[in-house]
């Protein structure tokens, strides 16, 4: 296959799979992250990999739109802070590294932001059954067949493609419209 069928081909994937996407999910979640950084509260983010990447996006992206909007800066991503994630990563236990910093930080009026492609990562659902424990809600940005994180999340944005760089692709493209909407909010 030659390097413009692939493209072709792709691009026509991304395409399909946005016709996927149900714009209520994208509603839904926009309404309780902005209910949380208008009552003070904090939107906690995490994942792995691409998915961490996601997540760290998301948080600047959320900071911006928020600092126009609500003069706050509500995100914190769990990521980002790499000395803390290697030193639970070595102390307690990889599965522990974001459960641990929201043992410390989460409270009732907060958010988190769940990032997994496969819905599958130990991590990943750990911190999202703390979360739930605490009686905070959870808001899942999955792909595939949404796994674990999608039935015990409160809210999904569910990409049902069973490719990484295309589930990849609409998760960051869920981001831009979170914060479209903030800032367009914001602007009347």
């Amino acid at each position: 296959m030659n390097e413009q069928t692939i493209i072709e081909q792709y691009l026509q994937t991304v395409i399909n799979s946005c016709g996927q996407i149900h714009q209520d999910e994208i509603a839904g979640i926009y309404h309780v992250l902005h209910k949380v950084a208008s009552n003070k509260g904090k939107i906690y983010l995490c994942g792995n990999g691409g998915s961490s990447s996601t997540a760290s996006h998301f948080q600047s992206d959320l900071n911006r739109a928020f600092a126009i909007s609500c003069q706050a800066m509500p995100a914190v991503c769990l990521t980002d802070n790499i000395a803390a994630l290697t030193a639970v990563a070595n102390d307690v236990s990889y599965e522990d590294v974001f459960r641990h910093q929201l043992k410390y930080q989460l409270e009732g009026r907060d958010v988190l932001v769940a990032v997994s492609a496969s819905g599958n990562s130990a991590n990943v659902i750990k911190a999202a059954e703390f979360a739930k424990e605490k009686g905070c809600l959870v808001v899942a940005l999955v792909g595939f067949d949404g796994g674990r994180l999608k039935t015990i999340s409160d809210y999904a944005f569910h990409v049902p493609v069973c490719n990484m760089q295309v589930v990849e692709d609409l998760q960051l493209l869920f981001c831009h419209l979170i914060s479209t909407l903030i800032r367009e909010e914001a602007e009347g």
